[in-house]
């Protein structure tokens, strides 16, 4: 699918409240301290005949370690920060999922890693319905190997379609990916913990947590939040999981994360199964996260394909609920076969739906949010030098004291050459 590429932002809210930054100073703080006590030393000079004092004339380490300042700043500044891409369901589509990770810069034309320390986070349901599920998970194992070389991850998270092939429902898979597996049988094998295929798949997150962001399949409901508490719980809730795909070893906690029994959706409970956006209550949501979960603004999920056209649809609840499920997949019926993904830029969080796109779903190309987004990061990171010039000034200021002309005149009558008069 070729088109224009088109980017809508927006910012989760009270992101900005949130206290991610780095000092890139303090590591410079005791050269300046160096600098600024090397310069005590001040010299008396003459000019036009008249004395005057010079601070700054035995200071070269003053002089450099305000360079430096001005120069680790500029670079930090310059530094692009970490993105994150999210991707929704793939099933078994390998051109669509090619194409979205070329489209946000992740991997080149040989389907090799480019993304540098980026993070690429699936949202899971890469298994059944298209022919080449299986292809897509090895191309994110191979990827995962290559991003974790150059500071990146590839995080791949569970969906209900993984958790069914896990029991032996292969009622969806495509009749070509079956065969290719060994029919029944050989699939059986090849998603057990005895493979490292099986291995890998079983032992994939159900949640990640990022920044002010929670990943996962399906979302919250009022059973969900019964169920998972914290940000601590969710942490025991993959490690449960995963012991329980990959040994065996069944809690309470995992059990419900096995559990695909569809249900009204305020009663699902498994955070891979449930269909939050199909019945959210955006009151009921912000209090949990507000009580505990504080910090996150925002959950995003898939599961639930939608047409992007429907621009409100993606976004619920004032942007906390995302949903970035639009049916990528060429192979499933009804769905628009759509190649869109989000992108999140650590430390300012903000976010833009990245799209493939011809022109009669034009809708998305709201491009002025982008430059706006650009402007205030600039703007923010110049404001942010700007105060640190002002800092190190200050310093200067505090540690080096004024000496009047008085105070240091048996100094300059030392220094002092006299000509004789006229």
């Amino acid at each position: 699918m070729r088109g224009k590429t088109s980017h809508h932002v927006f910012s989760p809210a009270k992101a900005q409240s949130l206290r991610f930054s780095t000092d890139h100073t303090s590591s410079f703080l005791p050269l300046i301290t160096r600098g600024c006590v090397d310069s005590y030393s001040s010299a008396a000079a003459f000019r036009n005949g008249k004395r005057t004092i010079s601070l700054w004339r035995k200071s070269p380490p003053l002089l450099l370690s305000a360079a430096l300042i001005i120069v680790a700043l500029t670079v930090a500044l310059s530094v692009e920060a970490r993105r994150l891409v999210a991707v929704g369901d793939l099933h078994g589509d390998y051109e669509q999922s090619v194409s979205v990770l070329r489209l946000t810069r992740l991997i080149d034309n040989r389907n090799h890693w480019i993304g540098e320390d980026a993070f690429l986070v699936q949202l899971g349901d890469i298994l059944d319905v298209g022919p080449d599920d299986l292809l897509i998970v090895r191309l994110l194992m191979r990827l995962q190997q290559e991003a974790l070389a150059n500071g990146g991850d590839v995080i791949q998270l569970l969906g209900n379609h993984e958790l069914r092939n896990f029991r032996g429902d292969y009622k969806a898979v495509d009749e070509a990916s079956l065969a290719a597996s060994g029919g029944a049988k050989g699939r059986d094998i090849l998603l057990s913990n005895v493979t490292e295929l099986g291995r890998y798949l079983r032992s994939r997150r159900a949640i990640f947590h990022y920044g002010p962001f929670l990943f996962m399949h399906g979302g919250f409901s009022t059973a969900t939040a019964g169920m998972i508490t914290s940000l601590k719980k969710i942490e025991q809730f993959n490690s449960e999981l995963s012991k329980a795909l990959l040994n065996g070893t069944i809690s309470p906690l995992a059990r419900n994360g096995l559990d695909l029994t569809e249900d009204e959706v305020s009663n699902v409970a498994n955070p891979i199964l449930v269909r939050s956006i199909l019945n959210v209550k955006c009151g009921a949501l912000s209090k949990v996260f507000d009580k505990k979960f504080p910090g996150i603004q925002a959950v995003v999920v898939g599961h639930v394909p939608h047409d992007p056209r429907d621009f409100e649809d993606w976004r619920l609840c004032r942007g906390r609920l995302i949903d970035i499920d639009f049916g990528m997949s060429r192979w499933k019926k009804g769905d628009p076969g759509h190649v869109a993904a989000l992108e999140i830029e650590e430390g300012t969080w903000h976010a833009q739906l990245i799209e493939t796109s011809t022109g009669s779903s034009s809708v998305l190309g709201r491009n002025a949010p982008v430059a706006d987004a650009v402007m205030v990061h600039y703007l923010l990171g110049f404001f942010a030098l700007i105060v640190a010039v002002a800092v190190g000034v200050l310093l200067v200021a505090y540690y080096v004291p004024f000496r009047s002309t008085s105070a240091l005149e048996p100094l300059l009558e030392a220094n002092a050459i006299h000509y004789g008069t006229v």
